[in-house]
């Protein structure tokens, strides 16, 4: 199984641009926080734990790549909605009776999610009531930015075991003591369980959700993006001593209000977008950028405004996702360094769940703030252990507890990335995407019919 993955990734970075890579930066001159009293997951008195534990107290989970653990997962497989526990379902119901979920169709498409994603002639996806953040159109209650003089490090689709990919970023982290958010594949975290664990336990670093199948979510019913996301929790929470993440990133960037509603009020999950993209998944395919493009626009993004901060789209699934990251890392102290000269705070470095739990102002760890998980502190502390109402999430809290939390705060900083604010306007018109010139991936295809493979030797 492994082995097939990496003959995936393999060919998709045969064409290689070799650069050296930096040695580690021993003395930064950007400010750096990496070993936070921070938080990832909702804490356990929150009601999305009763849609994921296995047993009074999730006590004793199975070892993590053992045999009895990914037994837990071997009817998921590449159609996880063929397999919906039914407490997940009774949440939906829930908040589709409540009216928190958007009654709207999903969005068109020729290929499963793969790579496409449509709406249907004269619709306006880039405002209400669609709102799609492929569209630049900003919800409030999705996070897009940075706060100002702040940088919220990020990788996706991980882990994978291809040794100039995840391994050697993780190398890369350890040795510079730099944190970021892991958003995981569940089945690439079924696949390569041992470079999970060096994220989680090595790096202590934070997992968030990217979904199970990496398709577009927006082209899912809300039964199939009930078992995309469900599972991907369910294979954290299971992997984490009962973690549960409350941050997820839509794969190619696809969410809309039914999308991001399934997540919130079905899971308790925050969508996390970016303010700006490194283009780095477009290395693989023909005609994309190179590694000088991404290292001179990181240049430019660096020494440009501080407000809002940057959120940047990077991966870690080819060698030259991890080459660009590399080569991204000093520039940042390098930019520190320029901006003192013209009285500017240096850079501080963060991983993206830090940015809203109170490292800017040193109280993390305060009620006010957000976490990273939704019930517990951090990767060592303690997952809290409360009696909670069964039934699930959206199950265990009336309609009209339900309807008040449909308008969190905000946790998006002020400022507009490129596209344009809130509710940005585009024209009515036949809104087609294609994710190989537009969206998020143009090489995800051939991903995805290499991880068909993978799920067969799972299987």
């Amino acid at each position: 199984m492994i082995a097939a993955v990496s003959l995936i990734l393999s060919a998709l970075s045969a064409s290689t641009l070799v650069l050296a890579a930096p040695r580690p930066i021993s003395q930064p001159a950007f400010e750096k926080k990496s070993a936070l009293p921070t938080h990832w997951y909702h804490k356990r008195d929150h009601p999305v734990h009763e849609l994921f534990r296995r047993g009074p107290g999730d006590d004793p989970l199975p070892a993590v790549g053992s045999p009895e653990w990914a037994a837990n997962f071997a009817g998921v497989g590449q159609t996880p909605e063929n397999n919906i526990p039914q407490k997940w379902l009774d949440a939906l119901a829930a908040a589709e009776h409540a009216g928190l979920i958007p009654n709207f169709a999903p969005a068109l498409t020729t290929d499963g999610g793969l790579t496409t994603s449509s709406y249907p002639p004269g619709t306006n996806a880039g405002q209400e009531p669609i709102c799609s953040s492929m569209y630049q159109c900003r919800h409030q209650d999705d996070v897009w930015d940075a706060p100002a003089n702040m940088i919220g490090l990020s990788v996706d689709d991980g882990p994978v075991s291809y040794p100039t990919a995840s391994p050697r970023l993780y190398d890369f982290l350890k040795a510079n003591n730099q944190k970021v958010t892991h958003f995981m594949i569940g089945a690439n975290i079924l696949g390569n369980p041992q470079m999970f664990l060096r994220a989680y336990e090595e790096l202590d670093d934070d997992i968030a959700v990217h979904t199970w199948t990496h398709r577009h979510m927006s082209t899912l019913t809300n039964r199939q993006l009930v078992a995309d996301l469900g599972w991907t929790l369910q294979i954290i929470h299971d992997s984490t001593g009962g973690r549960v993440p409350q941050y997820w990133r839509p794969p190619f960037g696809d969410a809309d209000n039914r999308v991001r509603a399934v997540a919130m009020h079905v899971f308790g999950m925050t969508t996390v977008i970016w303010n700006q993209d490194s283009q780095d998944w477009t290395m693989a395919a023909p005609g994309g950028t190179t590694l000088p493009a991404i290292q001179a626009a990181f240049t430019r993004w660096l020494n440009g405004p501080r407000n809002p901060g940057l959120i940047v789209l990077q991966h870690e699934i080819t060698a030259d996702d991890v080459t660009a990251f590399i080569n991204m890392y000093p520039l940042i102290a390098a930019a520190s360094e320029a901006g003192r000269a013209q009285g500017l705070e240096p850079w501080r470095v963060v991983s993206v769940s830090q940015l809203f739990d109170g490292s800017a102002d040193g109280t993390q760890g305060s009620s006010e703030h957000e976490g990273w998980y939704q019930n517990s502190w951090n990767n060592t502390a303690a997952v809290d252990d409360v009696d909670i109402i069964d039934g699930g999430y959206a199950a265990s809290i009336s309609d009209a507890s339900l309807t008040a939390s449909a308008t969190p705060t905000s946790r998006a900083a002020n400022g507009t990335a490129p596209g344009g604010p809130t509710g940005t306007t585009i024209p009515t018109q036949s809104v087609s995407i294609n994710s190989a010139t537009v969206g998020k991936k143009g090489v995800w295809a051939t991903v995805a019919l290499g991880l068909v493979g993978v799920f067969a030797l799972v299987l």
